[in-house]
């Protein structure tokens, strides 16, 4: 049927005085889905404990009512369904699927886990972890960070939208928190009920009544959003990743509110501007630049309102000129009307599209609790093709002028900024911070020179084997050898993960000063290899990389003094003077961008850390700066061997399996 006959008003028959709601019949397949929004999300999270309802809808399914964890699964799978919980912006969602003749279970799983979860503790901690293990995942990839900033710069630090959970965040919530979030945000009247598929509206208000009947609490928690900051000029938020053959740009300025009028012209200006293919951004960027794979632009609408962001990864090389380019159509779009056959496209591609939502009962339902929650009559889902229809060219022209603004915008890049940040700062004025988001003072930029000392006769031959984890599951392991070669010492490496392995040798002397660094990849459908020397202030040698990686180099370029060479890292912890709040930074070379990096190493604290080689106690050191930010777990005592590692955007675990010295 037509999208506008499954917007049924019968789906309003469990309203009141149960809870909102709405069922979506269809009696095709004997699948029934059930999803009941909360209405409150991230944006709920506590000043400080950011992260708490991401945490929360994780653990739903893992303890509720008299069942276990591995009871809800062990029921949910035994009759071939699925549950889940998440979390977004607004409101957190909690789902079953089942075939059509288990709805009682259906309803006693739903009405269990999002009513009476219990948080066992243990759960509570084996979910801080994954969620630590995604976040580091997240905060690697420059997409998340460029997201992040521009919220944060949109929104400001003060809204909720403009906050982001950290690892600090995720480790402060307790318990008690997760309890108190659930106590106070799931209550009836801050909840939607929506029920879709092979079910009658008899049999859905029935099972409701008989689950969700005795549902109380207090009123809905109020919405809290602040006005956001005004913008009066544009400004460039450069994020520093080091050794970045991309960039991510991304441009925004604050958007829609869920009740705006102009919500159809704005899916219109988007089409033309970057939301497909033949779109502007994609032509002129993509098709005749050449300058990226994608670039796009979109329009969001929460609770808050929303916000209007374009952009695009671009090469490193090109950063200003893409740049550049991309502000030149955003003030095209504002000054030149769509031409009548921008508007044929995409007003025949959104109306032509608008079906597609509608496939599934369980779609139909979440585009219907969308606009209940979002308190947007249902009847913009009948009318949203008549809608677009309607759009002018004058009209994509006013909204352009209403939500486009960049000369006010905020300007996100995130790369590498010793190679970025003067042409950028040619467009706008630029401020400059580190991938956590913290301030960063521009001559941190600059290459100093090291004075460090280290006393390489600390060292002890020995062989160290890792096994590496993914995501808490061994996937490979790694083997490094310290040998002794007259008055130079030798680190060679080996390691599997997967399909990938890795090969690497180092020579350095007894000042941990390095002459020598080879390191060679096998990866599916690509081989790199870079070796360097350093001789005296002349680093000499070549990379060959795959495209994307920056293509081959070769080097021949002049240092400051105390640069070392890539893997001399470890052996430089294993003789440190490490104590508690020290800290010291060494230029090490880029053997894929070619540039010299600062790599600061901090001892942030002492903890006691198991392993499968035994429990050491350790200092653990943050090493930012360089190719790859990483957090190490070092023995106390000389030498200090690396026990435990992990890095930033990774969820990649080295643990110490086996010491021989």
């Amino acid at each position: 049927p037509a999208p506008g006959a499954l917007v049924e008003e019968r789906g309003h028959q469990l309203r009141q005085p149960l809870l909102p709601g709405a069922l979506v019949e269809d009696r095709a397949l004997p699948v029934l889905n059930l999803d009941l929004y909360v209405r409150s999300g991230t944006a709920a999270d506590p000043a400080g404990k950011e992260g708490l309802a991401q945490l929360v809808a994780s653990l739903l399914d893992k303890g509720a009512g008299s069942r276990s964890a591995v009871q809800i699964a062990e029921t949910v799978e035994g009759v071939g369904g699925s549950i889940g919980a998440s979390a977004s912006a607004d409101y957190t969602t909690v789902s079953v699927e089942v075939l059509s003749d288990q709805r009682p279970l259906a309803f006693s799983l739903l009405s269990d886990v999002a009513l009476k979860p219990t948080f066992p503790e243990r759960e509570v901690e084996t979910a801080r972890t994954q969620t630590l293990s995604g976040l580091r995942v997240a905060l690697g990839q420059p997409g998340v960070v460029a997201a992040r900033m521009l919220s944060r710069q949109l929104y400001g630090e003060r809204h909720p939208y403009g906050t982001a959970p950290v690892p600090a965040t995720v480790q402060a919530i307790r318990r008690a928190d997760l309890t108190a979030f659930h106590r106070t945000h799931f209550v009836p009247r801050n909840a939607v009920l929506v029920v879709s598929g092979d079910i009658t509206v008899e049999e859905a208000e029935a099972l409701a009544r008989r689950h969700f009947g005795s549902w109380s609490g207090g009123a809905a928690p109020a919405d809290a959003f602040p006005r956001a900051p005004a913008r009066s000029a544009a400004g460039v938020y450069l994020v520093h990743r080091p050794g970045s053959v991309q960039s991510t740009l991304s441009v925004g300025n604050p958007g829609l509110t869920p009740a705006s009028p102009d919500y159809y012209a704005v899916q219109v200006l988007n089409m033309v501007l970057g939301n497909a293919g033949d779109s502007r951004l994609e032509k002129i960027l993509r098709a005749e630049h050449g300058w990226t794979y994608s670039a796009r632009s979109s329009f969001n609408r929460p609770l808050g309102g929303g916000i209007f962001q374009a952009g695009a990864e671009v090469r490193t090389e090109v950063t200003d000129s893409a740049l550049a380019e991309l502000m030149v159509q955003l003030r095209r779009i504002r000054d030149e009307a769509p031409t009548p056959e921008e508007m044929e496209f995409a007003k025949g591609y959104l109306v032509a599209s608008f079906p597609n939502r509608f496939e599934t009962p369980g779609q139909v339902g979440e585009q219907i609790a969308t606009v209940l929650l979002l308190d947007v009559p249902v009847t913009q889902l009948r009318e949203y093709q008549a809608g677009i229809a309607a759009v002018t060219a004058e009209d994509v022209q006013r909204v352009a002028r209403q939500y486009v603004h960049p000369d006010q915008a905020a300007i996100v890049v995130v790369g590498d900024a010793g190679r970025i940040l003067d042409k950028v700062e040619r467009i706008a004025p630029v401020q400059l911070f580190d991938l956590e988001g913290k301030p960063l003072d521009r001559a941190s930029l600059v290459a100093r020179a090291s004075t460090e000392r280290f006393d390489g006769t600390r060292l002890r031959p020995g062989t160290f084997t890792y096994a590496v984890k993914f995501q808490g599951n061994a996937v490979g392991n790694a083997t490094y050898t310290l040998v002794r070669d007259g008055a130079a010492w030798v680190d060679t490496g080996a390691m599997q993960l997967g399909p990938v392995n890795q090969r690497s040798e180092t020579r350095f002397d007894d000042a941990l000063m390095t002459s020598l660094s080879k390191q060679s990849a096998q990866l599916p459908g690509a081989t790199t290899e870079v070796e360097l020397r350093l001789e005296g202030n002349r680093v000499k040698g070549f990379a060959r990389l795959p495209a994307q990686m920056g293509g081959d180099k070769t080097f021949d370029t002049e240092v400051v003094a105390g640069t070392r060479l890539p893997g001399a890292d470890a052996a430089i912890l294993s003789v440190a003077d490490l104590a508690e709040g020290k800290s010291f930074t060494v230029p090490f070379f880029n053997g894929t961008t070619g540039a010299v990096d600062n790599q600061t190493f901090r001892v942030v604290g002492v903890e006691t850390v198991t392993v499968p080689a035994g429990t050491f106690e350790t200092f653990r050191v943050e090493a930012t700066g360089g190719e790859q930010a990483s957090t190490s777990w070092v023995r106390r005592e000389l030498p200090h061997v690396t026990v435990k590692q992990e890095f930033k955007g990774q969820p990649v675990v080295f643990e110490l399996q086996s010491l021989q010295q």
